[in-house]
């Protein structure tokens, strides 16, 4: 029973790990993701008035896998109707008519203060090359190109694509819709009921300037090109320096003598001046000599025996 016991806990500690690292992979790859796709349920309202009805859309969101800090950066997003869900066009699109998008796009920036300013673009597709009619297939709709500038201290930033409207057009002449006044066909809003209630979101990292161009390019210039002087021919002279000043001459002699005589005896000329001079040991030591001698001629003559 004990080692059921135990061994029961060992699993459920193993799993629970399992869970948390797998919580956590997924959470880092879900903070990681500069790109989005993902079937989205709108609920849009006909221009020209009438109930909602629901439609699905695949929605994708891209932007570029990193931004610097008050650098602008691009992200794109593709809106197209599935094949599945019928979204007609509520009323009859004329031959060289193009087709308008108008998304948004919120942003926002970590951490919790930051911001990040996003354009509103408003795309317009390509003319038709032929018309549609009243409650036919709807054109596909442009490519939305959107800018996003990062605030400074922004560590990161969060698209999230929401509602968007749908406008046609028409060219000039064609009744009493120009260019200048499209004709809102739909406004689409994300459905709040349903299973693709989620909209497409997109992380991007986003990184500082670096700090050494700045620093490089604020630098002084050298000083070694404007302190330097052109070279000019130089002279040398040599000048003797005495460690004190010259003694005047005197009528004893012509040259220059010491006052004091240095200490260290006879190896700096002071052999006057360390002791008795060597002349006295040399007569005492000629005076013991000569003394020995004489004692020595004195003792001989006392042992030579006398002659009868």
């Amino acid at each position: 029973m004990l080692k059921s016991k135990a061994r029961g806990r060992i699993a459920g500690r193993a799993a629970a790990a399992g869970v948390v690292s797998a919580g956590l992979l997924l959470g880092l790859g879900a903070l990681g993701a500069h790109a989005d796709s993902k079937t989205v349920t709108y609920s849009c309202a006909p221009g020209t008035g009438g109930t909602a009805v629901a439609h699905d859309f695949t929605v994708t969101l891209s932007a570029n896998t990193s931004a610097v800090t008050g650098t602008q950066y691009t992200a794109t997003l593709n809106i197209q109707p599935l094949t599945t869900s019928a979204f007609p066009a509520p009323v009859a699109i004329a031959s060289g008519a193009s087709i308008e998008l108008q998304p948004s796009v919120s942003a926002s920036a970590l951490p919790a203060g930051m911001t990040a300013g996003v354009s509103t673009p408003s795309p317009t597709g390509a003319a038709l090359t032929a018309s549609v009619t009243a409650q036919g297939s709807m054109p596909p709709l442009p490519t939305a190109t959107l800018t996003i500038t990062p605030a400074a201290q922004a560590t990161s930033v969060v698209l999230t694509a929401k509602d968007f409207k749908i406008s046609m057009v028409a060219p000039a002449g064609t009744g009493t819709t120009t260019t200048t006044t499209p004709t809102l066909l739909y406004t689409c809003t994300v459905a709040t009921t349903g299973a693709n209630t989620a909209p497409a979101v997109a992380t991007i990292p986003v990184t500082s300037p670096s700090a050494s161009a700045s620093a490089s390019a604020s630098a002084s210039p050298s000083a070694s090109a404007s302190a330097s002087p052109s070279p000019r021919n130089t002279r040398t002279v040599y000048e003797t320096v005495f460690a004190s000043p010259t003694p005047p001459k005197t009528r004893k002699t012509r040259s220059s003598q010491v006052e004091n005589t240095p200490g260290g005896g006879a190896a700096t000329g002071g052999g006057g001046d360390a002791g008795p001079d060597a002349r006295l040991f040399v007569l005492t030591g000629t005076a013991l000599m000569l003394a020995a001698g004489a004692g020595g001629l004195v003792l001989r003559t006392r042992r030579r025996p006398v002659r009868q």
